[in-house]
């Protein structure tokens, strides 16, 4: 699953997502955030026709056929039915997204102990995902996004028997082609996506509380630094 992540998306980092996502950003984050957690804003890209750009979500899926918001976010979305739920077909075909991010948290049973994974190359992953615009009795709207999960591969198994779907870089135009829309194809087409190259190591358990939210989350969590906190 991905309950947490870290999106902080700084100028090197913005100028390699425009670059590889061939996409217009029209701002930066809103709000940089290392601890990023359900119903919180996060940066996504989306496609329209031939273009390409940033928009911000509430992370927590929400269908835009429900009356009213639900008391669970559906922040993740299993990639093996979401072609056949009535809650996520619907973007699968027609609003898909990828979500930036540096890495995202996992906590390693037994023990809940919170690892953080990364790229190995020290880019950003791409994690795909599926949209929605839920419409309030008031007339005011809410984006909304939720992160495609997969099984495990054997480097994630380790911590944690599903992980987040990474989008690699020879899958970015068609998963982002608005054109695609059979589901057959699309689901082939994440089922060929390369396994990631990924790192990662313990960190520290102030990652457990929300507020908590700075570059020291990510370090690396060793035995002094147990001893001590």
């Amino acid at each position: 699953m991905c309950g947490r992540f870290a999106q902080v998306i700084k100028h090197d980092e913005l100028v390699r997502l425009q670059k590889e996502l061939n996409a217009s950003i029209s701002s930066e984050q809103l709000e940089l955030s290392y601890n990023v957690a359900p119903t919180q804003t996060v940066m996504a890209i989306v496609s329209k026709a031939a273009l390409r750009y940033n928009g911000f979500f509430r992370w927590g899926l929400i269908p835009s056929w429900m009356k009213e918001l639900p008391k669970t976010p559906l922040i993740n979305v299993r990639f093996e039915s979401i072609h056949e739920k009535p809650s996520f077909k619907a973007s699968f075909i027609r609003r898909r997204a990828i979500i930036p991010i540096n890495g995202f948290y996992e906590w390693q049973a037994p023990g809940k102990i919170p690892h953080y994974i990364y790229p190995a190359d020290g880019g950003l992953l791409y994690l795909a995902s599926i949209y929605d615009v839920w419409e309030g009795a008031d007339g005011s709207f809410l984006p909304s996004i939720g992160i495609i999960t997969t099984e495990a591969n054997e480097f994630m198994s380790a911590l944690h028997h599903r992980m987040p779907l990474v989008v690699s870089q020879s899958h970015i135009d068609p998963w982002m082609d608005p054109s695609l829309q059979n589901h057959q194809e699309l689901r082939g087409l994440l089922l060929s996506n390369p396994a990631p190259s990924l790192k990662y190591h313990r960190v520290s358990p102030a990652v457990n509380k929300v507020s908590n939210n700075d570059e020291t989350l990510i370090e690396e969590y060793g035995s002094q630094q147990e001893l001590l906190f």
